[in-house]
């Protein structure tokens, strides 16, 4: 096993990145599941809306989280990580960035293709680029529901690796992304 302290930590934007992100990605599918209950009005419309405005955040914050993980190089894995778990760890790293970025996009396209404006955060409307199509918005919204599930999943994932890095293999794979963690 490879000394806990023999490699570096992650630098504080791309732990406020990943933090932030998690924390918005609870956010909007707590939302997400209460503001589906919800009956048909004002409230539920006020909920829709901030679940998107939520969502267009997570997809600023991914683009710029992306943008610094490209031009700041994360710590290495320990040098005695199996291949098959630097596989997995990369292939889970990218889906979550594929995820982070075709859901919120496809939020877009359901928004773009509804009748119902979009108020983000209150203080503008979201102009639609195309006119409304139930087909498209309908499809999007089930194509918005598969990905999303399959994004909570890779969380998940996620998790259970991490956690699987800190208590069974009792490694600083997670403590080098906690927050204040040196």
């Amino acid at each position: 096993m490879a000394d806990v302290d023999s490699f570096e930590r992650y630098d504080g934007v791309a732990k406020a990145f990943h933090w932030s992100i998690a924390a918005l990605i609870i956010a909007v599918f707590g939302l997400a599941w209460f503001m589906d209950a919800l009956p048909l009005g004002p409230l539920k419309a006020d909920m829709y809306n901030l679940h998107k405005s939520i969502g267009l955040t997570i997809l600023a914050l991914a683009a710029l989280r992306l943008a610094w993980r490209m031009t700041h190089r994360p710590p290495p894995l320990p040098l005695d990580t199996p291949g098959w778990e630097r596989l997995a760890a990369h292939s889970g790293h990218a889906a979550l960035y594929v995820f982070l970025f075709l859901q919120p996009l496809l939020g877009l396209g359901i928004a773009f293709y509804s009748s119902f404006p979009t108020r983000i955060y209150g203080l503008f409307n979201l102009p639609s680029p195309v006119a409304p199509d139930k087909a498209v918005m309908d499809f999007m919204a089930e194509t918005h529901e598969l990905v999303g599930t399959l994004l909570l999943i890779t969380v998940g994932v996620h998790v259970a690796a991490a956690l699987r890095h800190h208590f069974i293999l009792k490694n600083n794979i997670l403590r080098r992304m906690l927050p204040g963690a040196r």
